[in-house]
């Protein structure tokens, strides 16, 4: 009978630990607090895309804090509170703040292009006065990733259209190009050929001695040799 109560006492006492850790990772997940929030702050945005209730509050990229609640503004609040916003997001801050100034703004953004997104919020200069409690913080309109997506095939659209109207102009300065490129390659040869001959024996300027016999530009133009002319070795 003791060693039954025992058992049943490691057992007991096992599922508690469990539970107990449960709890704790599922707090720890979620972001819920057990203490009051220290402050509440109220933001109106544009648009709240990608940014999901319980979403992280950031200060300067710090953690400070999590939200509380998202909703749509009425047409009554947007015209007469915020007529560039239409979403209201109310945090909880559960972290010392400093004094939050004139200027102060927020944006959605995240660490990274797949990461959670979360709302940042940017002090104003240090120089401001403060904002008086209770002030509602407005957010800078940030592009989403597909807003981006589009704005880029639609410029690769148009670099294509203008490619396209210009087919003939284009392959004709490729033509230019190419023929410059070759009187290039010749010319840097014979430079070449010329130097190297001269800076073995810089006489040779005047005494004169034996000529390198170069190559036809035909030669130059197929060979992918650096110099593709012989230089005396004498």
């Amino acid at each position: 009978m003791k060693a039954f109560r025992t058992d049943f006492l490691v057992a007991a006492l096992v599922i508690l630990c469990s539970v107990a850790m449960l709890v704790a990772l599922t707090l720890a997940i979620s972001g819920v607090h057990l203490s009051p929030a220290k402050a509440t702050l109220t933001i109106d945005l544009p648009s709240a895309v990608g940014l999901d209730k319980q979403a992280e509050v950031r200060y300067a990229g710090a953690a400070v804090g999590r939200i509380r609640s998202v909703r749509p503004l009425s047409d009554e609040e947007r015209l007469k509170i915020s007529p560039d916003c239409a979403i209201r997001v109310v945090a909880d801050i559960h972290h010392p703040l400093p004094e939050l100034r004139i200027g102060t703004t927020a944006s959605i953004t995240a660490d990274t292009i797949l990461g959670e997104k979360y709302l940042n919020l940017e002090p104003g200069p240090v120089i401001n006065p403060g904002l008086v409690p209770g002030t509602i913080l407005y957010a800078k309109r940030s592009a989403s990733l597909d807003e981006v997506m589009t704005a880029g095939k639609q410029l690769l659209d148009q670099a294509n259209d203008l490619i396209s109207k210009n087919e003939n102009a284009i392959n004709k300065l490729i033509t230019d190009l190419r023929v410059v490129m070759d009187n290039f390659k010749v010319i840097s040869t014979y430079g070449k050929t010329f130097v190297g001959t001269v800076a073995r024996k810089p006489w040779r300027l005047v005494f004169g001695g034996p000529v390198p016999r170069l190559p036809s530009e035909e030669k130059i133009m197929q060979s992918d040799k650096p110099v593709p002319a012989p230089i005396p070795n004498d």
